[in-house]
């Protein structure tokens, strides 16, 4: 299980950035949504003990070796099944939370004729998961060592875990490089979060792209965050 020290907190909080393409070998997907807790033993706090991560929305961009067609279809994403296994607070507003294994799954609907997704109010709800995961299983994914560290205050923060394609339609597209994929994204406030849910989220799933080793201080490390 990973740790978070202070400054690798403070260092992780100040780098709560969307993921950039440019750091990627191959960008698979990016997403926009929102998240909440299921169940949620104490309301209005998060990662309680007890508590489960749920998060859904919209994919808009689906890249190689997904087969895609956004023309005419729609496609949604729900995150579920990853339940707290440990929280360290790290006063006075910060939290890491860590989560046992979890499931990404993307769905494809017909645009026309299809049923639009809708995050209603206060989830789990009539459209909510429902409208997420109706259509197709487009892509089926296991995630592993699924972290977040969060300012309980703002609500901002960022989360990583590790995604591993199990199914779908488009398995047989990943062939070998099924494994190792990044799941990334940030948790913010925004004017439009629906009622009942947490944070705003927006993230990508990539490979990392091999960079050369060099030699560095743990000096020159630390300045380079000041």
């Amino acid at each position: 299980m990973r740790k978070a020290t202070p400054f690798v907190l403070g260092v992780m909080l100040l780098l709560a950035l969307p993921p950039q393409v440019a750091r990627a070998q191959s960008l698979l997907f990016d997403y926009l949504g929102f998240d909440y807790e299921d169940p949620d033993p104490i309301p209005g706090s998060f990662g309680e003990p007890g508590s489960s991560y749920v998060g859904l929305g919209t994919v808009p961009g689906l890249f190689a070796p997904l087969a895609a067609d956004t023309a005419t279809y729609q496609y949604t994403y729900v995150i579920s099944g990853l339940t707290v296994s440990s929280t360290t607070m790290y006063p006075p507003s910060y939290e890491v939370v860590d989560y046992g294994t979890g499931t990404l799954k993307i769905y494809e609907d017909a645009k026309s004729g299809g049923t639009p997704a809708d995050y209603g109010t206060n989830p789990p709800n009539g459209t909510a998961p429902p409208t997420f995961t109706d259509g197709t299983l487009f892509l089926d994914a296991k995630l592993t060592g699924f972290q977040l560290i969060l300012n309980t205050a703002t609500g901002t923060g960022s989360y990583e875990a590790v995604l591993e394609v199990t199914g779908g339609t488009q398995f047989g597209n990943f062939g070998s490089q099924k494994k190792g994929w990044t799941f990334a994204g940030t948790t913010g406030n925004a004017l439009n979060i629906p009622s009942g849910y947490a944070h705003q989220v927006d993230g990508q799933v990539y490979l990392n792209e091999p960079s050369p080793a060099r030699r560095t201080s743990w000096g020159a490390i630390k300045k380079g965050y000041r």
